[in-house]
Formats: structure tokens, sequence, C-alpha cells
């Protein structure tokens, strides 16, 4: 299909996290088939930055200054502005970056509808909040307007041979082997109300290991260190740690891994996009936004009245309850549900005790 708008520079804008970068990925992928010659570039923050490594679909990242001064910013908006964009889509759609689109000077600037914000923009995408689904398809809607329509919600981090080989000797000095089914663990949320409590964690990983014969590995990344070797020193069978690698190193990680299980956070996504079959354990966060539509991609939550709030705070009464009163073996009942997606696993001696 021709696309309806005709451009020759390109720029998407989606600021924050990891996850979130990541998850604009299938845009970019649409853009690039749809504008093969055009020149796209991605402006987002140096701590997601990252996940656009090696990414084949853009021609260039603008890093955001964040915290930024006036001047830095005023600086920024100048450095976008030469850039001579004729479209922009803001994915992110908060306060900074419609400014961003308005200054960049674009003729076409596509955004979802939210006034006063939409006054940056000229191509304004209905927002249904009334409609639940994948994040992935609702930001893909933004291309509709320009005669862009693609059901492909795949995600797109790609790491080197280097990077798998680094992985492959990690794995070797561990004596974990290609036969061995080996889980990857995701321990943490920076947001309470997504984090369950990491002695389940250290218990969790105990049946992967007792039960199904699992290797497992800790996931962490800058900050986690050292609340991860607690959760690891409380397992009885040593989980495993990863050095301190950059995100195409833990993607490669999980590309090797045979499944995935955790909190609703960054490497769950970053498994998602090596097609790593996954357990997100769910808290205030709505599955529907975040668990892809796909059979091998699972969720487990507590089934409370109140979830899910999609808060980042739980004061009393309830205390986060949802992920309090949510068991290990309600966790690992839900990891040997998705045995039929992981071929290991089906041979492992597995127990439902």
């Amino acid at each position: 299909m021709t696309p309806t708008v005709s451009a020759q520079r390109i720029l998407v804008i989606q600021f924050r996290m990891i996850g979130d970068v990541l998850l604009s990925t299938p845009v970019l992928r649409a853009l690039r088939q749809h504008y093969p010659q055009s020149y796209i570039a991605f402006c987002t923050e140096s701590a997601a930055a990252g996940v656009l490594k090696n990414n084949p679909f853009i021609d260039a990242v603008l890093l955001h200054p964040r915290p930024a001064t006036w001047r830095q910013e005023i600086r920024f908006l100048r450095q976008v502005r030469r850039g001579r964009f004729d479209l922009v889509i803001d994915l992110m759609g908060n306060p900074r970056s419609a400014v961003l689109t308005c200054v960049s000077g674009a003729r076409h600037r596509v955004a979802f509808a939210r006034f006063p914000r939409s006054l940056c923009y000229t191509i304004r995408v209905h927002h249904q909040h009334e409609v639940q689904g994948y994040t992935v398809a609702k930001r893909l809607r933004l291309l509709e307007p320009l005669g862009i329509r693609t059901t492909d919600l795949s995600l797109s981090l790609t790491y080197t041979q280097e990077d798998a080989e680094a992985v492959q000797q990690f794995l070797c000095v561990h004596g974990i082997m290609p036969d061995d089914l080996f889980i990857c663990i995701d321990p943490t949320s920076y947001v309470s109300t997504r984090q369950w409590p990491g002695e389940n964690f250290s218990r969790l990983a105990d049946c992967l290991s007792e039960r199904l014969g699992a290797r497992v590995c800790l996931l962490w990344g800058p900050g986690e260190q050292e609340k991860v070797q607690a959760i690891a020193a409380e397992a009885r069978y040593q989980p495993i740690l990863h050095p301190p690698w950059e995100l195409t190193r833990v993607a490669a990680l999980l590309a090797r891994a045979d499944f995935f299980v955790g909190c609703s956070s960054a490497p769950m996504h970053i498994a998602v996009s090596q097609q790593t079959p996954t357990l997100t354990i769910l808290g205030a966060t709505p599955g529907v936004n975040w668990v892809p539509p796909m059979a091998q991609h699972r969720a487990v939550f507590a089934g409370l009245p109140c979830q899910p709030c999609n808060k980042n705070h739980c004061g009393p009464p309830l205390n986060i309850a949802c992920l309090h009163t949510l068991t290990v073996d309600a966790v690992y009942a839900a990891v040997l549900a998705c045995r039929p997606w992981v071929a290991k696993m089906q041979r492992s001696p597995a127990t439902d005790g």
C-alpha cells in the first residue's frame, strides 16, 4: 500500500523507559517498509538508547537530555528544527514531546488527540480509552491516517554474533548445556505495585530447579544487583546471575532461554522480542495492555476485585494485596500451563506438588 503522506525525513518520538521504546519498534518496521528510501530518526532518552543499537529500520537516534537545563532544552529544540523533518510521529504524547513536535516545523505532525496538546498536531487520532488492547496495536493505529496498516506486532531488538558468543561462554562456565531446560527470571521492578516479593522468587527458583530440573538465571539491571544477589542467596539451588551486560547481550541471553517468568518490566518485553515464551506476574498492571496476544505469552495474577487498578502505589488497607496474596504454588502452576510452548519443559519430570 502506498502511503498517503509523502515524507523524505521522518522523526518518531518516544521518551522514557526501555520497554516503551522496545514496544515502539513495530512502528519503525512499518515505516521503513512503506518509506524504504526515507531518512528515519528516533528521539528518545539515553536510558533506553541501547534498545535501538543495531536496529535496521532507522538511520539515527536523537537523545533528548534529561534532566536538562533550559539552555540544553533550547539547544535540542534547535537541533530538531534543523533536521527539517516532513513527518513527526509523537508516540509519547506528553507536554514535552508535544512542544518538540510543534517546534520541529514538520508539515505533518501525528499523535493521539488530547486537548490542549492536540493543537500541536496536524493529524489527530481519536484515543479510545474505553477500548482495551495490546499497546503495540494501539501505537500502530497512529499510522493509519498515513495509509499504513499492519498486523505485525513483533518487537525488534537485534544482538550481534559477539553477543551470542559471550552468552554461550557464560553458560558453559556455569555448566549449562544446550539440552538443559534454561529459565530466566526477572525478579525486580522499580514500581512497587509490579513487584512480587523477593522471597517468593527465591522459592519459585527452587521449584523450577527441583521439580523441573531447570537451570535458572536471575536477571538484573543498573542498581538492582545487590537486591537480586539477596534473592539468589535465599534459594537452595543457587540460581546464577549474569554479568553487568548491555541490553543487546541480555537479548542474546533471553534468545538462548527456553522460558521467561517475571515481573511486568523491560526484560519481559526483551524476551518477547526474542520469541521466547513468557509468563508475566501481574499486580496492578492490566495484562491486556502489556502482555502480547499470542498463546505462548501468558500472565498470572491473584484475581482480586481491585485488579487491575493500574496504580503505581497501594497503601493501607490493601498494601499491594494483589501481589502479596499471589502464592508460589499459583505461579508454578501457571508455569506448568505453559508447557505446550516449551519443548524441554514437556520432557521434564514435572510434579504438581
